[in-house]
């Protein structure tokens, strides 16, 4: 999300008098700068009301990277870092994901974690002697996965019965679910003219 003001600065020097004139580029330079490390500080609760007990790993302040303006090119920028980006992207976009190696592995409900994805260990659960991996023998339509051995009991007498852990997903579609621009934009909106003002008010009361 990239915060631009340039179109704004003609608007926003209206009815100034020479003085204010004079500090509307310092006044600029901060008021980006406060807003987009206020919105980097505010996006974490929006993201926990989109998203399902997100990690904190996703959601902390730290997951965005600003790009502050300087006192030339007055304009500043907030992203994701790469890392978080990998994955949010289709959450912002939407779309399909494709595998890198061969397939996505997609957890069912025993192997989902709180927020949505994969537990953390579940590539353990191929070290384990109940579990394998591929499609079960002689079931064609079968889904390829993780698939676990439910052994003997009352309901599976014979222990042949398999649950599905973990499928192999050749794509996976994604729709839009956290509207960061929207949000962005609404944001900048509310608090970018308050900074703007209060900043160039103190540059005309301490350097005027």
């Amino acid at each position: 999300m990239r915060i631009s003001v340039r179109s704004n600065i003609k608007e926003v020097s209206k009815g100034l008098s020479a003085l204010e004139k004079k500090y509307v580029p310092n006044a600029t330079r901060n008021a980006i700068n406060e807003t987009l490390f206020g919105l980097r500080k505010a996006l974490p609760d929006e993201m926990r009301s989109v998203f399902d007990e997100p990690v904190s790993f996703t959601t902390r302040p730290s997951a965005w990277q600003v790009d502050k303006s300087g006192k030339h090119e007055l304009q500043g920028e907030i992203k994701l870092k790469r890392q978080q980006a990998s994955y949010l992207k289709y959450q912002v976009y939407g779309g399909r994901r494709t595998p890198i190696r061969k397939a996505i592995p997609v957890p069912r409900k025993s192997q989902m974690a709180r927020h949505g994805g994969l537990k953390k260990n579940w590539k353990a659960l191929l070290d384990k002697p109940n579990y394998f991996t591929g499609s079960p023998k002689g079931r064609t339509d079968s889904t390829p996965g993780i698939y676990r051995r439910l052994g003997v009991s009352a309901k599976n007498p014979g222990g042949k019965r398999l649950r599905l852990e973990i499928s192999w997903e050749k794509k996976t579609d994604y729709q839009k679910r956290f509207h960061f621009h929207e949000y962005s934009e609404r944001y900048v909106k509310r608090h970018f003219r308050s900074h703007f003002r209060k900043k160039l008010a103190w540059y005309v009361k301490n350097r005027g």
